[in-house]
C-alpha cells in the first residue's frame, strides 16, 4: 500500500481546497487500484469491465466525494464502496440487457467473449452484505475492504488499529455469514 503519510497529507490538502491534490492522490494510488481491480475482475470472468475501466469508473465516483474524507481508513472504505457500486451497477445493467430487445451491446473488453454463468454473483453478494451491515456494520465494512477494496487481513488490521489475529477472526465470522447466506440465494 502507498505510504499512509503521503495519503493523509493529500487528503488534508484536498480538504484544504487544493484541487490538484486529488489528481496527485489518484496518481499515487493508480497502480494499487489497478492491482486490486485486476484481482477482483479475475474472480468474476463474466464482468464486462476491463481493469482500467473499473479503476477509472471508481475514481470518478470517488472524485465527487473527496471533501468529506476524514482519513486514510475512511478513504479506503469509500474506495472499496465505490468499486463495489461500480460492479453492482454493471451487473444490474447486464441483467437488464438480458431482458432487453436482444440487441447485443458492444464493448472494448475481451471479457464479453467468455461463455458460461458468472461464478461470482455480485448482486447476490451485495444483498447479503447489505443484510450483514444491518446485523454488524463492522463485519460488513471488513468484508467490503477485503472483497472489494482488495486489502489483506494485515492491511485491514493496520488500518483499523486492531490486532491481526482479531481481524482474522472477524473475517472468518463475516466470511462464514456470507457463504452461508449466499448459499441460500
Amino acid at each position: 500500500m502507498a505510504e499512509p503519510d503521503k495519503i493523509n497529507a493529500l487528503i488534508d490538502a484536498i480538504q484544504g481546497g487544493d484541487a490538484a491534490a486529488s489528481d496527485r492522490l489518484f496518481g499515487l494510488l493508480y497502480e494499487e487500484f489497478r492491482d486490486k481491480a485486476h484481482v477482483l475482475l479475475r474472480v468474476s470472468p463474466r464482468q464486462t469491465l476491463c481493469t482500467t475501466e473499473l479503476v477509472n469508473e471508481t475514481w470518478l465516483r470517488l472524485h465527487g466525494r473527496m471533501q468529506p474524507v476524514e482519513n486514510r481508513a475512511h478513504f479506503c472504505n469509500l474506495a472499496a464502496r465505490a468499486m463495489r457500486q461500480v460492479l453492482i451497477d454493471r451487473a444490474r445493467h447486464r441483467n437488464a440487457e438480458k431482458r432487453g430487445d436482444g440487441v447485443p451491446s458492444l464493448t472494448l473488453c475481451a471479457a464479453d467473449d467468455v461463455q458460461g454463468e458468472d461464478p461470482f454473483d455480485v448482486l447476490a453478494l451485495d444483498q447479503v452484505m447489505t443484510a450483514l451491515a444491518r446485523i454488524d456494520p463492522g463485519l460488513a465494512e471488513l468484508a467490503q475492504l477485503h472483497l472489494f477494496g482488495g486489502l489483506s487481513i494485515s492491511e485491514i488490521a493496520e488500518l483499523r488499529g486492531t490486532a491481526e489475529r482479531t481481524t482474522f477472526r472477524q473475517w472468518r465470522t463475516a466470511r462464514m455469514y456470507l457463504v452461508k447466506s449466499i448459499g441460500g440465494h
